[in-house]
């Protein structure tokens, strides 16, 4: 992994014009105000973005899967039309659950099963199911039931905040905001972390083929 190549001297302020002057001051302060090397922490901060992707992905789809075969133990294989699920619900997931349900049966038909509207659901709508309002539906059996491979004392407080911190790190790399000093390793380690509670194996596969370690060196 190389860092990208920086554009010419004299074509640094022509790019800075069409992505905005102010996206390069966020990095100023780190670059010591040299506004050549704020360009090279902006292209570093975008191939650390990029590192993240891989193990960013498996940290959603692995937690998903796992809260969603909890949901089809708990209410069958259309849990998606459970009375008493949805009702559990606050108000906005409701709406996005029903919204879902509607879009993949216009797109699918008879055929729409659970997979159809768990890949139409938001991440922010499985942290919701980490919630205290689900402690009597989907958590009575404990942490271990949904996520095998936690820690036994882990509590459902930490594992909805666990969620919280990849789900927003995750957003703030789809903004394309700086995260280059936001805490990148610890942010790494809660995505891991979240896998690994699901799938040891899965997380330890993820952090030998990731290149989050790499990036991070390239630093300007």
């Amino acid at each position: 992994m190389q860092l990208i190549n920086p554009p010419s001297e004299k074509l640094i302020p022509i790019i800075e014009l069409a992505m905005q002057l102010e996206r390069l001051d966020r990095y100023m302060p780190a670059a010591n105000k040299n506004r050549e090397l704020a360009f090279r922490y902006y292209l570093w901060n975008c191939k650390l973005c990029e590192s993240f992707h891989f193990p960013l992905h498996f940290s959603e789809i692995v937690c998903r899967n796992a809260l969603h075969n909890a949901l089809i133990k708990r209410a069958g294989a259309e849990w998606y039309t459970n009375v008493v699920f949805r009702n559990i619900l606050d108000a906005q997931f409701q709406q996005e659950l029903a919204s879902a349900e509607f879009k993949e049966r216009a797109q699918h038909g008879d055929k729409v099963t659970s997979h159809h509207i768990v890949s139409a659901l938001t991440f922010g709508f499985w942290e919701h199911l980490t919630t205290k309002r689900f402690e009597r539906f989907l958590w009575a059996k404990g942490i271990q039931n949904i996520f095998p491979c936690a820690p036994k004392e882990m509590t459902l407080l930490e594992i909805h905040d666990l969620i919280e911190s990849v789900r927003r790190w995750r957003n703030r790399i789809a903004h394309h905001r700086a995260i280059f000093d936001k805490g990148p390793i610890r942010k790494y380690t809660d995505a891991l972390m979240l896998i690994k509670i699901a799938c040891a194996d899965t997380s330890t596969w993820v952090s030998s083929s990731s290149e989050v370690q790499v990036a991070l060196t390239l630093r300007p």
